[in-house]
């Protein structure tokens, strides 16, 4: 609104000052055609009764004719001329001047091969009226234009900020409760304007902000049932060996089922703390290493836990170095194979190729397969397919697994089919 304001007003002022310039110039011209009138009717008397002396609408003009030597030969009126506007002329062909309220037009005449100066001067009252209305309508026409700019400015901001309002009452009722709730888009017609795409925008955001909190709920009631299981085992097991007096035998086997419970509770434990860590972002310390030794010793360790289970090595790589963590990368690999000799009983291929810009390791096992329903939320923490809750485990492998490769640029693809086996897919970019 002030920006218009200031525009009109700019517009006015112009209109204004633009006309009172056409008006003083037109009077300045009607002065000098009644200085030529003034000296015909002066030197040639028999002019005056083709041409009167108010033909160009000068309210009481006041006249003077002087000679070249500077003589008056004609005066008429009560405006006197100063002798330095009579020299001024007689040195220069045009005069004009504003003293008060009078406007003087000096001009050289030459009748029957005589020079006449003459003076004319007059106050511009018509020219007067006409800009004092100006002005008034000019004034009047800005405030009004001012009212007008305000009550549209008011009418069309609320009619256009109606879909905003509307937006902002329904965001409002939606909390941590009803997060399904969605923005209803304005499709009156078929074009889709900037609020509807506003709308769309806030209803992706409203999507992903759900799953996010359904995945939370999910890890946090998955998270408090893994680690509940342990400790109710530990508990249970401790409570049973205090009821009385027991032989060294039991007391080994409530401690064996101790130790265990207590190597998953830690397993659970460090799984949930390395994620978080993980999912703060990518800061972990990067050194430059070489995959074939990462694939050596990470199956050397895999044998050594699991000595009768046969791993078959499949391809070559030359000297492909990457930038990462080793011990990361190493509990990825572990993870994939662990996962492979828990959920399978036959032999486990490791397939390796790479370019000349990425690795691939490839971990394929025949074992009992994912779920197709299970298969996208197989990286979900805590998470664990419906055929596998016999086999022990926390859920947690693939996730690590996903967010490691993650923190390496890499890519991580599982496929699978239930009965037939998985297959694991590492995809790491190589060091420039």
């Amino acid at each position: 609104m002030i920006v218009s304001a200031l525009v009109t007003g700019a517009i006015l002022i112009f209109i204004y000052l633009f006309t009172r310039g056409f008006v003083h110039a037109d009077f300045v011209d009607r002065l000098t055609q009644q200085s030529s009138l003034e000296v015909l009717h002066y030197a040639t008397p028999h002019v005056r009764d083709v041409m009167p002396a108010g033909s160009f609408n000068l309210v009481n003009p006041s006249v003077s004719i002087y000679t070249r030597d500077g003589k008056t030969l004609y005066s008429r009126g009560e405006y006197n001329i100063p002798p330095t506007w009579l020299t001024f002329l007689q040195q220069n062909d045009v005069f004009n001047a504003e003293r008060g309220e009078y406007t003087t037009a000096g001009r050289k005449h030459v009748v029957n091969d005589v020079l006449y100066f003459v003076f004319v001067s007059a106050k511009d009252l018509p020219g007067e009226r006409e800009l004092t209305f100006l002005r008034k309508a000019t004034v009047t026409g800005w405030i009004v234009s001012l009212v007008l700019s305000y009550l549209s400015g008011v009418y069309f901001s609320g009619k256009a900020l109606q879909p905003v309002t509307r937006v902002v009452e329904e965001v409002n009722q939606i909390t941590e409760d009803n997060l399904g709730r969605r923005l209803e888009p304005d499709r009156k017609d078929a074009a889709v304007d900037e609020i509807d795409e506003l709308i769309l925008t806030f209803n992706a955001l409203l999507g992903r902000i759900e799953r996010a909190f359904v995945n939370q709920r999910r890890f946090v009631q998955n998270a408090s049932h893994e680690l509940k299981t342990p400790l109710t085992a530990i508990m249970a097991e401790v409570e049973l060996a205090l009821t009385r007096q027991r032989p060294p035998e039991e007391y080994q086997r409530t401690l064996h089922v101790v130790l265990q419970e207590t190597e998953r509770l830690a397993t659970i434990t460090q799984g949930l703390l390395t994620l978080a860590r993980l999912e703060e972002g990518p800061k972990t310390e990067m050194n430059t290493l070489d995959v074939s030794e990462l694939v050596d010793r990470t199956l050397a360790a895999f044998s050594l836990h699991h000595p009768e289970r046969t791993v078959i090595r499949e391809g070559k790589l030359g000297s492909a170095p990457l930038q990462g963590n080793f011990h990361l990368l190493q509990t990825a690999l572990l993870n994939i194979l662990d996962n492979a000799y828990k959920y399978s009983s036959g032999d486990i291929s490791v397939i390796l190729s790479s370019t000349d810009r990425d690795v691939t390791i490839v971990i394929q096992d025949y074992g009992i397969g994912i779920p197709p329903d299970d298969l996208q939320r197989i990286r979900v923490p805590l998470f664990r397919a419906s055929n596998a809750w016999s086999i022990p485990g926390a859920g947690l492998g693939l996730s690590l697994v996903d967010r490691i490769v993650w923190v390496h640029r890499g890519t991580f693809q599982i496929a699978s089919e239930e009965g037939e086996g998985t297959r694991c897919t590492v995809r790491l970019p190589l060091t420039s």
